[in-house]
């Protein structure tokens, strides 16, 4: 994710600034307070009052980036999950005879 903080607010450009931190890059997204400055809009498409975990949970929602499994990938870890439970299982019932 990477972000640009472009704000009216001089302490929601610094709280955000301190938020983001480690996201903060001169070519990401524009977050504003001002509709005119930015494509992600503070009071509007993230809503006030934020916690830097709330302000990141709608981060990642606005800009669609989560760690969501395909289906794919789920029944893979549940094939995987069965064949190595199953293994262990007929280890332990034959090696106990």
């Amino acid at each position: 994710m990477k972000i640009k903080i472009n704000c009216d607010s001089p302490l929601l450009q610094e709280t955000l600034e301190i938020f983001l931190r480690a996201y903060i890059d001169k070519k990401g997204t524009v977050i504003s307070d001002n509709p005119q400055k930015g494509e992600i809009i503070i009071g509007k498409d993230i809503k006030k009052p934020f916690t830097k975990t709330s302000l990141l949970i709608q981060l990642e929602k606005i800009l669609k980036i989560s760690d969501e499994k395909t289906f794919d990938d789920l029944l893979d870890e549940l094939i995987e999950e069965f064949t190595k439970n199953l293994k262990k299982l007929i280890k332990d019932y034959y090696g106990k005879r």
